[in-house]
């Protein structure tokens, strides 16, 4: 979900970064970086910091702001509080949704994210925006496969069309608030 955002964001919205603050750096390696700590060019040159810790963020964010990007894409460990951020995409798998009333974004804009579920009756309290991401054979297989899911393709997978249309509305809806804060 990370690497998708981050690579979308970068093609239609503004330069963009990613930071793996994750103990275990998936999204760094589906962006095609080492998991060795440190900035480094990912998939598409994007800037792909790894922290494996949210307590490590602030050298990556310094780094994101010294290159003039305009976003930073953050994936943290799960269900973990997040910086102040004026977006939080919040992104959670069913099983988790019974952490969900603990969790707190602070952030200006929080937008929910249920990913690989059929459950589309989720709601959160901060969220702005909903989105849930249906289960896919082909993003599971591109997970597998160390591929961002925006970039698997399968004309013959309904579900994966499925799984696209939502990741876009998703997409733009990020955009319009990205859009709204660079008028302010």
């Amino acid at each position: 979900m990370a690497t998708s955002t981050v690579l979308y964001m970068t093609a239609a919205v503004a330069a963009a970064g990613l930071i793996d603050a994750s103990p275990v750096p998936v999204a760094a390696r589906l962006m095609a970086v080492d998991a060795v700590e440190g900035v480094h060019a990912g998939r598409e040159e994007v800037p792909v910091a790894v922290v494996r810790s949210p307590d490590r963020l602030d050298p990556a964010l310094r780094a994101f702001e010294e290159m003039r990007l305009g976003a930073a894409v953050i994936d943290l460990p799960p269900l973990h509080k997040t910086p102040r951020l004026d977006i939080a995409v919040a992104v959670t798998d069913p099983p988790g949704l019974e952490f969900l009333p603990e969790f707190k974004a602070d952030a200006k804009y929080t937008v929910l994210v249920l990913n690989m579920a059929e459950e589309k009756t989720v709601s959160y309290k901060d969220a702005v925006a909903t989105v849930t991401l249906p289960y896919s054979p082909v993003v599971a297989r591109a997970y597998v496969k160390k591929i961002p899911p925006v970039l698997a393709h399968s004309p013959k997978a309904p579900r994966h069309g499925e799984w696209r249309k939502e990741f876009f509305r998703l997409m733009n809806q990020l955009e319009k608030i990205v859009k709204k804060e660079v008028r302010r």
